[in-house]
């Protein structure tokens, strides 16, 4: 019995494959059609998934426990917030184990003949752990420095000098900035650009924030960077900041973000993106359904007397109906197929063109070969609903 079920649906296959080739041409639109719908949503989850898995690698490489602190005004006064009150930070029992203190400024960096454009950022000397730069050559700032005019120069800016003068910046060399003279205690190694601290190291020069008064004024800070404590949850700390400040700064509120808090908003963003590409793509999947439903509707119009025939003979009317399905499922099989290849080469040439490491995303394979075979078969119930109720006589006097 099994045998003989068997047979028939090797029949079915044989037959429907003969069928397709008779229509080659529309077959091959139809199948054209499924390919790049399957694809667009294989290759939008690969997109999605591996910015996603970027995101939060960049924010694991840099540390999850980051707090951001940013004085906001009240609308009357300038927020007023004290160095000291920064550097007491670890020690209030807010959940903070470190703090750095920050202000930034930009301009033209000029030594001997050369300018290069870089933003000077006169900090506590705390901002070196928080954003884990090292230094290559020399020292770093330090908060004992005072007002002395000293810098150090990150990666990106000493090269660039390097590159435009030719000779290579050294510990003692000097830089004029804002009509200032400061003399060049460090360069720092490559590191990565730090999107909470809003920090780029490699293209900025560090001060001491004593310094700050040589080149801006008034000096205010612009902004805090801190570290959650081992075992602090980012919400009670947020909050407890909020209160630390709100006795003893005037003229605003502490406005606290944390590194946590960022990938809940970054998750919550691609999971949107995610809804929107499945919908972009179920677009292209139904444009390719629609093909394969006229593919068939042409089919069944074509293959009448064929149809007529077979239910003259004995056939029933749920085996034409069978047929018509099997020929659709075909279609939309090869077609998902081909699509699901092609949007894997196409998520992972789009990874590698960003430099990012790619990752297949879990739904991708299921979800996009899924959608492609439930599109195919329902857009093909039609036409094979159509087939099997064609009356016989009237189907074999078509021409």
């Amino acid at each position: 019995m099994n045998e003989g079920h068997g047979g028939i649906a090797v029949g079915i296959v044989r037959e429907t494959i003969a069928d397709i080739r008779m229509v080659k041409g529309r077959g091959a639109l139809a199948l054209l059609g499924i390919a790049i719908g399957t694809a667009a949503v294989i290759a939008m989850l690969h997109v999605g998934h591996n910015a996603r898995r970027e995101a939060l690698r960049q924010f694991e490489a840099l540390g999850t426990d980051l707090v951001m602190m940013q004085p906001q005004s009240n609308g009357h006064a300038m927020p007023q917030v004290t160095v000291r009150d920064v550097l007491d930070l670890p020690t209030a029992n807010v959940g903070i184990s470190a703090a750095a203190a920050m202000t930034q400024t930009g301009g033209s960096i000029r030594t001997g003949r050369v300018d290069v454009q870089a933003t000077v950022i006169a900090a506590t000397d705390g901002i070196y752990s928080l954003g884990k730069a090292q230094i290559k050559q020399g020292r770093a700032t330090s908060d004992i420095d005072g007002f002395s005019a000293f810098a150090v120069l990150g990666s990106g800016v000493a090269a660039e000098i390097e590159a435009s003068g030719g000779a290579p910046m050294r510990v003692g060399d000097r830089i004029f900035f804002s009509s200032q003279i400061f003399t060049v205690i460090g360069i720092l190694r490559e590191t990565p650009n730090n999107i909470l601290l809003n920090v780029e190291f490699d293209r900025s020069v560090f001060i001491p924030f004593g310094a700050a008064r040589r080149i801006v004024s008034p000096m205010r800070i612009s902004q805090i960077g801190g570290r959650l404590s081992s075992g602090a949850g980012d919400v009670a700390v947020a909050e407890a900041v909020r209160r630390y400040f709100q006795s003893r700064m005037a003229g605003g509120f502490m406005h606290v973000t944390t590194a946590r808090e960022l990938i809940a908003n970054i998750e919550n963003q691609m999971r949107i993106y995610a809804a929107l590409i499945l919908g972009i793509g179920a677009v292209s999947l139904v444009v390719g359904g629609v093909g394969i439903m006229n593919v068939m509707l042409m089919s069944v119009m074509e293959r009448q007397q064929e149809i007529g025939l077979r239910l003259s003979l004995g056939a029933r009317r749920k085996d034409i109906r069978l047929m018509f399905l099997t020929e659709t499922l075909v279609l939309s099989t090869v077609g998902s197929a081909i699509g699901t290849v092609l949007g894997y080469l196409a998520g992972r040439i789009f990874a590698g063109g960003t430099g990012w490491q790619f990752e297949a995303a879990p739904l991708a394979l299921p979800l996009g070969a899924g959608m492609a075979l439930v599109v195919g078969l329902f857009f093909g119930i039609y036409p094979a609903s159509r087939a099997a109720r064609l009356d016989p006589v009237t189907a074999l006097r078509s021409e």
